[in-house]
């Protein structure tokens, strides 16, 4: 990607120490909820970005490709991975189509998605994920937007100390 962009945030250890004071589950829940705010504008730029083919290319014309694949298949997903370290995570992917419907024939499976974004020797790159990172700092601020009603309505007022 190349350019560089960088966010301050300020009062970590007064929400640290009101999420420590929540139940887990509710913890995680709240958590989960605001990752997430911030990640659907990190999708929502990736979903504007992704390249579509055209109704008339020669995959279309044979059923291979249908246009619009690669923007319908970004997810924002729940991070198992974090779920087994026992904290949360959130992030954005391509996902997958299922069973029957995955191969290279398949007009519904976006396997082709990171040939796209990362191009092949014969087909340069089209990203459009990296790009719709530098959603990032608004994503923090949505993340920001969406905890603190999170946290109200568990009745904790994240200003109060504890």
């Amino acid at each position: 990607m190349g350019d560089d962009f960088s966010a301050k945030v300020q009062g970590l250890d007064q929400l640290k120490a009101v999420l420590l004071g929540l139940p887990d589950k509710l913890r995680r829940r709240a958590l989960r909820n605001a990752l997430a705010a911030g990640a659907r504008l990190v999708r929502d730029a990736a979903k504007k970005a992704a390249p579509r083919i055209q109704p008339q290319a020669r995959a279309v014309q044979r059923g291979e490709r249908r246009p619009g694949t690669l923007a319908s298949a970004l997810r924002v997903r729940t991070s198992k991975q974090a779920r087994q370290q026992g904290a949360v995570g959130v992030f954005v992917n391509v996902k997958p189509a299922k069973g029957a419907q995955r191969g290279a024939k398949k007009p519904t499976d976006p396997f082709y998605w990171r040939f796209v974004e990362f191009g092949t020797k014969r087909m340069r790159p089209l990203p459009y994920l990296q790009p719709a990172a530098a959603q990032l700092p608004d994503a923090l601020r949505a993340f920001e937007r969406t905890l603190g009603p999170q946290l109200r309505k568990l009745n904790f007022n994240p200003k109060d100390p504890l």
